[in-house]
């Protein structure tokens, strides 16, 4: 589609002016003076232009699947395979509407000789679901720059974004581990992995003995292990509408990050060894006292469930963002029946990002029943306005006020990788002493 652009109208002003001047003065001088703005006037009159087939138009898209929140990066290339020059070639590639560009730009413009390629490249923030790219629109001036072609080309490779909960989630073996659980204990006990040495006891197995410090000293000692142990691990997701919320247009909400958090963190517990239930608080689920509850199991199909729970909770937190009025009363009795269905044995994880006190009560309510709780706290507040520095404040305090109260506290800062963090949360833990409940840290 091309539109002539009327980009010569102080040439034409000139040539009158001149003209005009020369035909009253009666100068020749100045009539010739007016050939000139024409011949630029119909230079660019007669220069035409059109988007050559000879474009050559490809997208990549690194990575996807990709997890909510997760940067991809983008390049759109434009080669010209022709043999004509193009002076001014105008690129702008098709970003999916729900996707926000975090760095670059989705657009440029450039001269191209025959074989030269413009590539653009810019960074998007993921969102959960599948993700079309637009035809890239491509426009092309003229030599003359008087008439202007606009196209739109399918672009070769990548044109779709897909993001999933589980994408770079850990692989589940169907046979899990030949261990008891990847979690060790402070307490001694067999193992791979050294702890320590104790005097040699009649009976001790010979393979458990240590023969070197027995050639240096000339005394038995028994080598002790650290003992690998498996748990029960509940996580707790917040759902109601005060986490509804996003850090910026664009980006994931804190329910989706919550979602995609456990997931990676239900697949990895269950790999090794360990039993994973699932609650989730803020939608109407068919459990006790409203709760979506799964009871604590093991094995590909607990996963398969605490996944499909998961995507139904961040269904509806994009679907209904502002959620119903939330009722406190409900809202309590929900984090108070997790504790009696969960049991006292089991380990709370309350994932929230923490922009109101009902998880903070939550978490100081579950230290009367003696268990180890962490709370892993997805960042969304904006650094970047005076309201979100205010809320990111607030909610540094709820964090202090979860650690005080005996619990683990997780603090999941945008661009920390989500590996590092539930590593350190469930290692730590580990080495906690069964049957009390110590002073909380942060991380």
């Amino acid at each position: 589609m091309g539109r002539r652009a009327m980009r010569w109208r102080g040439a034409i002003v000139a040539a009158l002016t001149l003209a005009g001047a020369g035909i009253w003065e009666g100068s020749g001088t100045l009539l010739l003076a007016a050939t000139l703005p024409l011949s630029y006037l119909a230079y660019g009159i007669l220069s035409t232009a059109a988007v050559p087939a000879a474009l050559v138009v490809s997208r990549a898209v690194d990575p996807t699947p990709v997890p909510p929140g997760h940067p991809v990066a983008v390049q759109l290339t434009v080669t010209n395979s022709g043999q004509q020059t193009l002076s001014d070639i105008r690129v702008v590639d098709g970003v999916p509407t729900d996707l926000a560009v975090l760095e670059g730009a989705p657009r440029g413009g450039e001269t191209l000789a025959a074989g030269e390629s413009v590539t653009l490249e810019y960074t998007l923030i993921a969102r959960r679901g599948e993700h079309d790219f637009g035809e890239p629109r491509l426009r092309v001036r003229g030599t003359g720059a008087g008439e202007v072609a606009t196209a739109r080309q399918q672009a070769e490779g990548d044109d779709r974004l897909v993001c999933q909960l589980d994408a770079q989630a850990p692989p589940l073996s169907d046979q899990g581990t030949d261990r008891v659980g990847h979690l060790t204990t402070d307490d001694p006990g067999d193992g791979f992995t050294f702890h320590s040495t104790r005097e040699y006891q009649r009976g001790d197995p010979a393979g458990r003995i240590d023969w070197r410090g027995y050639a240096k000293r000339g005394t038995l000692s028994t080598v002790n292990y650290e003992q690998w142990v498996s748990t029960t691990v509940v996580f707790v997701v917040d759902a109601r509408s005060p986490a509804r919320v996003t850090a910026g247009p664009g980006r994931p909400t804190a329910v989706e990050l919550g979602a995609y958090a456990t997931t990676h963190a239900v697949t990895s517990l269950l790999d090794a060894g360990h039993e994973v239930g699932l609650a989730i608080v803020g939608i109407d689920g068919d459990g006790p006292a409203g709760l979506t509850w799964l009871q604590p199991g093991d094995g590909p199909n607990q996963r398969s469930l605490a996944v499909e729970r998961l995507r139904a909770a961040a269904d509806a937190a994009e679907s209904d963002p502002a959620g119903g009025p939330e009722d406190e009363g409900d809202t309590q009795r929900q984090f108070r029946k997790v504790m009696e269905v969960a049991g006292p044995r089991c380990q709370l994880v309350l994932v929230s990002p923490l922009l109101d006190d009902a998880p903070v009560a939550a978490m100081e309510s579950w230290a009367a029943f003696d268990c180890q709780r962490t709370m892993l706290s997805t960042d969304v507040t904006a650094a970047s306005t005076v309201s979100g520095q205010y809320e990111h404040v607030r909610r540094r305090t709820r964090l202090a006020r979860c650690q005080a109260s005996g619990a683990r506290t997780i603090d999941w800062r945008r661009g920390t990788p989500l590996p590092l963090i539930l590593e350190y949360a469930f290692a730590v833990a580990a080495h906690q002493p069964r049957g009390s409940v110590q002073p909380g840290g942060g991380a």
